[in-house]
Protein backbone atom coordinates (compact mmCIF):
# COMPACT_ATOMS: atom_id res chain seq x y z
CA UNK A 1 0.00 0.00 0.00
CA UNK A 2 1.72 3.51 -0.92
CA UNK A 3 1.81 6.01 1.69
CA UNK A 4 0.28 8.82 1.22
CA UNK A 5 2.75 11.79 1.33
CA UNK A 6 5.28 10.37 0.07
CA UNK A 7 5.83 11.16 -3.49
CA UNK A 8 4.78 14.78 -5.09
CA UNK A 9 1.69 14.43 -7.08
CA UNK A 10 2.09 14.18 -10.88
CA UNK A 11 1.54 17.63 -11.78
CA UNK A 12 3.97 19.50 -9.25
CA UNK A 13 6.43 17.25 -10.45
CA UNK A 14 6.05 18.52 -13.72
CA UNK A 15 5.40 22.15 -12.83
CA UNK A 16 9.00 21.49 -11.37
CA UNK A 17 10.75 20.15 -14.40
CA UNK A 18 9.29 22.74 -16.09
CA UNK A 19 10.38 25.61 -13.98
CA UNK A 20 13.89 23.73 -13.69
CA UNK A 21 14.39 24.14 -17.81
CA UNK A 22 13.08 27.65 -17.42
CA UNK A 23 15.56 28.88 -14.75
CA UNK A 24 18.19 26.90 -17.61
CA UNK A 25 16.71 28.93 -20.35
CA UNK A 26 18.05 31.90 -18.66
CA UNK A 27 21.42 30.93 -18.44
CA UNK A 28 22.04 29.40 -22.01
CA UNK A 29 20.19 27.92 -24.88
CA UNK A 30 18.04 25.12 -24.14
CA UNK A 31 19.46 21.72 -26.12
CA UNK A 32 16.87 20.08 -28.74
CA UNK A 33 16.09 17.36 -26.22
CA UNK A 34 14.81 20.08 -23.88
CA UNK A 35 13.14 21.62 -26.37
CA UNK A 36 11.04 18.77 -27.63
CA UNK A 37 10.19 18.24 -23.21
CA UNK A 38 9.55 21.61 -22.93
CA UNK A 39 7.26 21.59 -25.57
CA UNK A 40 4.97 18.69 -24.25
CA UNK A 41 5.10 20.10 -20.73
CA UNK A 42 3.18 23.40 -22.33
CA UNK A 43 0.89 21.29 -23.78
CA UNK A 44 0.08 19.12 -20.20
CA UNK A 45 -3.13 20.46 -18.72
CA UNK A 46 -1.88 19.55 -15.76
CA UNK A 47 0.53 21.96 -15.78
CA UNK A 48 -0.43 25.58 -15.23
CA UNK A 49 1.37 28.76 -15.24
CA UNK A 50 0.15 28.90 -10.98
CA UNK A 51 2.31 25.24 -10.50
CA UNK A 52 5.15 26.34 -12.23
CA UNK A 53 5.31 29.85 -10.75
CA UNK A 54 5.30 28.16 -7.26
CA UNK A 55 8.05 25.80 -8.77
CA UNK A 56 10.27 28.60 -9.12
CA UNK A 57 9.32 30.03 -5.79
CA UNK A 58 10.40 26.81 -4.30
CA UNK A 59 13.54 26.52 -6.17
CA UNK A 60 14.72 30.03 -5.09
CA UNK A 61 13.16 32.56 -7.56
CA UNK A 62 11.61 34.57 -5.35
CA UNK A 63 13.53 37.36 -4.28
CA UNK A 64 14.28 38.19 -8.40
CA UNK A 65 11.16 37.02 -9.96
CA UNK A 66 10.61 40.04 -11.78
CA UNK A 67 13.70 40.15 -13.24
CA UNK A 68 13.58 36.58 -14.13
CA UNK A 69 10.39 37.44 -15.97
CA UNK A 70 12.05 40.29 -18.00
CA UNK A 71 15.46 38.23 -19.23
CA UNK A 72 13.08 35.71 -20.73
CA UNK A 73 10.54 38.16 -22.39
CA UNK A 74 13.63 40.30 -23.86
CA UNK A 75 15.42 37.03 -24.86
CA UNK A 76 12.33 35.34 -26.55
CA UNK A 77 12.69 38.99 -28.98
Amino acid sequence: MERVGTRADGAWRKSRLAARLLIRRESRPLRPREQALARRLSQDPEVTNRLIQQALYFLGIGPRKHAFDQKLVDGRN
